[in-house]
């Protein structure tokens, strides 16, 4: 039950009070959705929401049945409470330290290029959070499933980090190449 309990509390911080943050500061909904999207981003969009689900229907099923059912094998507490805990206070510090250039989705408007903070050691430490905390679950809830879930899910975020660094490129052009020159995608040092 404190995974299902853990999972509302990254959602609300991470999900639903940064939409409502942004909206209550410049009127805007973080949450961006584009009739003109082209396809890739489109069907990124449905996979992450469909696998989303697909996490919090496991959490559900790892607080309910007996984890021998889900295959699951020991798990190691410890490092999954530190994983989630840390992959969630960077995710909400990076949303912090963006303001209002924060969005859930490739956003045409014009948008701040924001390289300082957790920003200036990688260039998608909201995704590195995400992936920090759901490695975190995966300690909780050791199988080939939820292993299979966190490769899944890293292949989706490395599809959208392309899209958004593309969009980037475009919108802040050489400043944007000369950052992502110097800062690593997901942890420092590694472009």
């Amino acid at each position: 039950m404190k995974i299902l309990i853990a999972l509302g509390v990254f959602f609300l911080a991470a999900v639903v009070w940064p939409i409502v943050r942004l909206r209550l500061s410049i009127g805007q909904w973080g949450l961006v959705s584009r009739r003109g999207a082209d396809s890739c981003q489109r069907l990124v969009g449905v996979l992450m929401g469909g696998w989303f689900a697909a996490v919090a229907g496991w959490a559900l099923a790892a607080a309910l049945l007996p984890p021998e059912s889900l295959g699951l094998l020991a798990p190691w507490p410890r490092l999954g409470w530190m994983l989630m805990a840390s992959g969630l206070a960077l995710v909400v510090a990076a949303q912090a330290q963006m303001g209002a250039s924060w969005r859930i989705g490739i956003d045409d408007r014009p948008t701040a290029l924001i390289t300082r903070g957790p920003f200036a050691l990688s260039r998608n430490p909201i995704f590195a959070g995400m992936l920090l905390s759901l490695a975190g679950l995966v300690a909780l809830t050791p199988s080939a499933a939820s292993l299979l879930g966190w490769v899944a899910i890293a292949q989706l975020i490395l599809v959208q980090v392309r899209l958004e660094e593309q969009h980037l490129r475009r919108q802040h052009g050489d400043e944007f190449a000369r950052y992502a020159a110097r800062v690593g995608r997901f942890v420092p040092f590694l472009t």
